[in-house]
């Protein structure tokens, strides 16, 4: 149940007991913590993307690839035939 602030000492002991001290702030990270934080994931998204794009050269060609192999299996099974 909210506590009932009837007077200025209820006040000031409310502010007290909510308000971040000095000592909680110190815990917090600062914005050079952040921009160094951001630097090392930039850096470690571009090598992600750099590697997600090579996956995406590699398998582009697989419906071509696909294509050739089904051309191979058929020629293969032609001529298996031939030699029976």
């Amino acid at each position: 149940m909210e506590e009932k602030i009837t007077d200025i000492e209820g006040l000031a002991g409310l502010i007290q007991r909510t308000m971040a001290s000095k000592e909680d702030l110190q815990t917090l990270a600062s914005k050079e913590d952040l921009s160094r934080l951001e630097e090392k994931m930039d850096d470690g998204f571009r090598g992600v993307n750099a590697r997600l794009d090579l996956v995406r050269e590699d398998i582009s060609d697989l419906p071509a690839i696909r294509h050739e192999l089904q051309d191979l299996r058929q020629r293969v099974e032609r001529l298996e035939k031939q030699s029976v």
